[in-house]
């Protein structure tokens, strides 16, 4: 599949307009056109854009890996979990809580109401 490709199948399983995408990042409709149709390629700025918008890795959008952030394994995952695992990685444990997932996942668990 080549990048226009993905590009539109992203846009289109997201359910929004060339348009609505253009307004998102700044382009114009037909410049999001140009980019499906392969007639023009998005420089390495848009793609970066267009992975942090469609919440993949820019691997998937060139082809190269699939769907996810992850370059080991394809894992879909909702926009909240996405979310959520953005929003770990900004707190200064993060390693901790990756050096014994279990463990921390056991924690959180345990003060989660019932």
């Amino acid at each position: 599949m080549l990048v226009g490709q993905r590009i539109k199948s992203l846009r289109e399983q997201k359910d929004i307009t060339q348009y609505e995408l253009g307004k998102e990042l700044s382009l114009s409709k037909t410049t999001i056109s140009h980019y499906e149709n392969d007639s023009r390629t998005p420089s390495i700025e848009t793609l970066i854009q267009l992975a942090d918008f469609f919440k993949v890795d820019l691997d998937y959008i060139l082809g190269i890996e699939g769907i996810g952030y992850s370059a080991k394994r394809s894992v879909q995952m909702s926009d909240e979990e996405i979310d959520f695992i953005l929003e770990l990685r900004r707190i200064m444990t993060y390693k901790k809580i990756l050096s014994n997932p279990k463990k921390y996942a056991h924690v959180i668990e345990s003060r989660i109401p019932k």
